[in-house]
């Protein structure tokens, strides 16, 4: 099985901060489960952008790339 990373870009992290806490976990506890589950049901893919997906946390989507690291 590919083993997955989470990687943030700045801009994802500097949003992040602006929304309210609850919000905030409800979108950090999707995150934390796609090392483990890559594909979660619920999960869209992107047209036109090979292993991009978004994904939904209430009223916010979640964009993720998805890239198999080398072991």
């Amino acid at each position: 099985m590919a083993s997955y990373k989470i990687e943030w870009k700045q801009s994802a992290r500097r949003e992040l901060k602006k929304l309210q806490k609850k919000t905030i976990s409800r979108i950090l506890q999707i995150i934390e489960t796609l090392p483990d589950n890559p594909y979660p049901s619920g999960s869209r893919k992107l047209h036109g952008a090979e292993y991009t997906y978004r994904l939904r946390a209430g009223d916010y989507r979640i964009i993720c790339s998805r890239s198999r690291l080398e072991t």
